[in-house]
């Protein structure tokens, strides 16, 4: 780490523990609000059905950001979120936590949700969320960007589960860079060898086999001419003996030279 990255790890450590059980709490509270809300429009409007699947949303979101903030099934996060594992910052926790509070916030002005029907208790339970989640969300940016050390990697969860010492063994994003620069390049050897164009034929090897093409095509093998059916003995001295026809065949004397 550089020197001011180390002068903050330390601090950072107690001030990002410190702000994750803020964080919890404030999620908590959102789930609490959005069921509030929910139960106040069943009673209060007739189209009850799109507001409370709205409220469940909201409500299953704060559970699953908590559970991101925990050590629980980090492997999940990992691989299916990363954004929200150990290998990223906090920045995409505190746009969600704002989008939260924005839609809390944003449903005060409904008549089913407004003062007058929640009542003074349950209203200012529903507007501490929504503003509670906002603020910690921005603060959930800001911390993100001041106790990172982009030199090494190092994100502002691994300084703050690990403190000072989160740049020796800690998971970080330059291994799994690392790690997908040697998949993306064994992948690519791997198919340009399977898309390896065919050697072409030498000059050598065209020659010998066109040759034992003609060879198979026209063997050499020597012939015997039969004498004509209707004989004349007067020509008896033109005629070669079978036994020694094949000497003279073009064949036969194209072996011997």
């Amino acid at each position: 780490m550089s020197r001011s990255a180390k002068t903050l790890a330390g601090p950072g450590y107690i001030i990002l523990n410190i702000l994750r059980v803020m964080n919890i709490i404030a999620l908590l509270m959102v789930i609490v609000a959005s069921w509030v809300m929910l139960v106040k429009t069943f009673v209060v409007s007739k189209f009850f059905f799109f507001d409370a699947v709205s409220h469940l949303i909201t409500s299953f979101v704060g559970i699953f950001l908590i559970v991101s903030e925990l050590p629980l099934f980090k492997s999940y996060y990992t691989k299916n979120w990363p954004l929200l594992s150990q290998s990223s910052g906090l920045v995409t926790l505190g746009a969600a936590m704002v989008v939260l509070g924005v839609s809390i916030l944003g449903n005060l002005n409904k008549e089913a949700t407004s003062q007058e029907s929640l009542g003074t208790a349950f209203w200012r339970i529903v507007i501490s969320s929504g503003v509670l989640v906002s603020l910690l969300g921005f603060l959930n940016i800001i911390a993100s960007f001041i106790f990172r050390d982009s030199a090494l990697d190092i994100t502002a969860r691994q300084v703050r589960a690990k403190g000072a010492v989160a740049a020796q063994g800690s998971p970080s994003t330059s291994s799994h860079r690392t790690y997908v620069n040697e998949y993306m390049s064994e992948r690519n050897s791997s198919v340009r060898s399977d898309h390896r164009p065919p050697l072409l034929p030498t000059q050598s090897s065209i020659g010998s086999a066109g040759r034992n093409d003609r060879r198979t095509r026209n063997p050499r093998l020597p012939l015997s001419i039969s004498r004509p059916i209707n004989f004349n003995e007067q020509f008896a001295d033109y005629v070669q003996k079978p036994n020694d026809a094949h000497v003279h065949h073009p064949a036969y004397l194209s072996e011997k030279v």
